[in-house]
């Protein structure tokens, strides 16, 4: 049995999913991804979130809030009982401070693995 380490887990579906942006929004998708770890760390996980959604007419933050929600859904234990929707918005404004903040490094952790692949995927490159 192989084991896979959770770092492993998070390139690999970090991989998948900078590899499922379309070619014509791989450069503005890398350039959010950039400074997503920055919004957080300066207005914590909700803000952050709820800027994102503010701007999600625009298809990167689209992108980027879905693949935020994949990812926490299934690798933060949510310590909130199980009546609140899965939409990560909504888990994390009910979530409990304990919960937020291991929600907040997962997420912090998880788009390191999704800025280098996106910005490697990218026309412009770095």
């Amino acid at each position: 049995m192989m084991i896979v380490s959770k770092e492993q887990e998070r390139a690999k579906m970090a991989w998948e999913l900078a590899n499922d942006v379309p070619n014509n929004l791989i450069d503005d998708y890398a350039s959010l991804v950039k400074s997503a770890p920055v919004m957080i760390l300066t207005n914590g996980l909700g803000q952050a979130l709820a800027f994102i959604i503010s701007k999600s007419k625009s298809k990167e933050y689209s992108l980027l809030y879905d693949h935020l929600n994949k990812w926490l859904a299934g690798n933060v234990v949510w310590t909130q009982n199980e009546d609140i929707s899965n939409d990560l918005i909504e888990r994390v404004i009910h979530e409990k401070s304990q919960g937020y903040r291991m929600a907040t490094e997962e997420a912090l952790a998880f788009l390191a693995w999704v800025k280098r692949f996106a910005t490697a995927l990218a026309k412009g490159g770095d």
